[in-house]
């Protein structure tokens, strides 16, 4: 099976317009400023989700169809993309916990603090490029290697 490389250039768009937002947000306003105003905070958890399931969308459809491999879950799905070599394996850690943050939001579990989020956004929100550099990487090396 063939990877759809136009659907996948769709995903790497939508994360890097997110990445701006969360870039532009994170500049514009202080920690405090951010904590202190619910929608803020509210709206960069939201582009976090999004980001997640952005990233897990594209790496099932490749593991899907160029390793054959199915996953049934977000946390799964980015491990499994580490094994593979569909990401370089520290690139897959470092995106792990905004995996999980993911479902810890969706699924209510709250264990991380808005302190704790916030810090690690500013301190690792460019792995988000990372990824889209490496899934463009992968996708140039897939078709050399189908020719």
């Amino acid at each position: 099976m063939r990877i759809d490389k136009d659907r996948i250039q769709n995903y790497l768009q939508d994360i890097k317009s997110c990445v701006n937002e969360i870039e532009n947000l994170i500049i514009q306003y202080s920690d405090s400023e951010i904590l202190s105003q619910p929608w803020l905070l509210r709206g960069l958890k939201y582009l976090l989700i999004e980001i997640s399931e952005i990233m897990a969308n594209t790496l099932m459809h490749i593991l899907a169809k160029d390793k054959g491999k199915s996953v049934s879950g977000y946390i799964e799905t980015i491990v499994k993309a580490g094994e593979t070599g569909v990401l370089p394996k520290d690139l897959a850690e470092r995106l792990k916990p905004i995996f999980d943050f993911r479902n810890s939001l969706v699924h209510r579990y709250w264990t991380i603090s808005d302190e704790s989020l916030l810090s690690f956004v500013r301190e690792n929100y460019k792995s988000f490029l990372n990824f889209i550099e490496e899934v463009e990487r992968y996708i140039k090396n897939s078709q050399r290697r189908k020719r």
